[in-house]
């Protein structure tokens, strides 16, 4: 049973369908929220329409409207972009100790940008080299999990870098099966066990979006860069 904060509430606005009050397919989002569960910090999800982004947002972080983004209830301060939440929530509540960026190891570093360029390439002789980039990336994960005692980065519990790696790994399992038809190679072992430990987490239950929501997810935004 994990710790509950009662001193701290953060309304945490992240990408979803505010119609069908379902979680969307932001992994950045993901990763916050996985946190926040992890750390037994109490929030209260707001869901918003990427697309349809209220005006306010642009004032509150910097003109960037980006998600995810949160208050605290406690000061009123905004906090946005994971890569700054997720430090400031391990200096707030340490008795859960996750580790800052610069604590723990950097596991897969290059792994979105490895298959962003794979998903958006439309050359065939292309795709191949791309699909080998991003697969080197895997494979270099999947070294670094075995020299841990395992499942996790962090060896038996997570950290971080397992809250960070994860969402990142859901969506390139997910997407490069959507868009290219390629799946997840059998004996990276590793990874494999990684992904079906985290996923029987009970932050990772209480924070779950659907296969579909990943997957359209990505068909869209390939759209909208006109790639087809």
């Amino acid at each position: 049973m994990l710790k509950m904060h009662s001193s701290f509430v953060a309304f945490r606005y992240v990408k979803g369908s505010p119609e069908k009050g379902e979680l969307g397919d932001c992994p950045f989002s993901h990763r916050t929220m996985l946190t926040l569960e992890e750390k037994g910090v109490p929030y209260n999800k707001l869901l918003l329409d990427e697309l349809n982004m209220p005006e306010w947002i642009a004032e509150v972080t910097e003109g960037k409207s980006t998600i995810p983004f949160a208050t605290e209830l406690e000061t009123g301060k905004w906090l946005y972009d994971s890569d700054k939440i997720v430090p400031y929530l391990e200096d707030k509540f340490p008795e859960r100790k996750l580790g800052k960026p610069d604590e723990v190891p950097q596991v897969g570093a290059n792994l979105f940008p490895a298959f962003m360029e794979y998903v958006k390439t439309t050359d065939k002789a292309d795709e191949d080299k791309k699909r080998e980039a991003l697969i080197a990336e895997l494979k270099s994960i999947d070294s670094e999990l075995k020299k841990s005692e395992g499942p996790y980065v962090g060896g038996q519990d997570v950290n971080a870098a397992d809250l960070k790696l994860g969402p990142q790994l859901k969506h390139v399992i997910i997407g490069s099966k959507a868009v290219k038809q390629w799946e997840l190679p059998k004996e990276l072992t590793a990874i494999h066990t990684f992904m079906e430990a985290i996923q029987k987490r009970e932050s990772w239950k209480n924070t779950y979006y659907t296969e579909k929501y990943v997957a359209d997810g990505w068909h869209k935004k390939l759209e909208t860069m006109g790639v087809k």
